[in-house]
């Protein structure tokens, strides 16, 4: 069965006149990753160093400040987190299909999550989206010590085969980066038709 949350959440700052825009964004990546840390920390601003594994999927909404042609505006995103066990991966394309960007996750600490983008998630979020605009995100930065993080010709030549623009190393316990790759992915969205008719800036 799939588990969602029956209430998604909003940040006290939204209200129906206000979104100018809304947006379907998905996190893709194996099952602990930290796909859910690092929505509560977007979301919420929380980090419990005991997050739970996300049965199926779980839903929040959210919106962050731009500003359209002079005027203060809000943009809406509805953020899909999903499980990364392999059991619900048969239900996933129907949550998927209809996404305007993704979040495609590994954790720094298991290489193998990395090479799982490339042969799961990736294939998965193409069939099921298309060539939406996409973020690699490694997590987990506050565990890994500078001498063994991945080399950069290797992450180089993931970006390739995985056909990212942008990579940020994340750490939702810290909050650091967190933000910043849900305001660049949105940025990203505006970059392509018919958004990039709009003179909108993400603040």
């Amino acid at each position: 069965m799939m588990h969602s949350i029956p209430n998604p959440s909003y940040n006290i700052e939204d209200s129906e006149e206000d979104i100018r825009y809304q947006f379907k964004i998905v996190l893709l990546g194996d099952g602990g990753c930290g796909k859910t840390a690092l929505t509560n920390r977007f979301c919420f601003n929380e980090f419990d160093s005991d997050t739970k594994l996300t049965i199926g999927l779980s839903f929040n909404s959210f919106s962050i400040p731009a500003i359209e042609d002079g005027t203060k505006i809000r943009i809406g995103l509805s953020i899909w987190d999903f499980g990364g066990q392999e059991r619900f991966t048969p239900l996933l394309p129907q949550f998927i299909t209809g996404a305007n960007a993704a979040l495609i996750v590994h954790d720094l600490t298991r290489f193998v999550t990395l090479e799982n983008l490339k042969r799961d998630w990736n294939p998965l979020l193409i069939s099921n989206a298309g060539d939406v605009p996409k973020i690699l995100v490694g997590t987990k930065l506050d565990l890994i010590d500078p001498k063994y993080q991945i080399d950069p010709k290797t992450r180089d030549n993931y970006l390739k085969i995985l056909g990212v623009k942008a990579y940020y190393d994340t750490s939702a316990k810290t909050g650091f980066n967190v933000e910043r790759i849900f305001k660049e992915l949105v940025k990203q969205i505006m970059q392509i038709p018919p958004y990039d008719k709009k003179n909108v800036e993400i603040i």
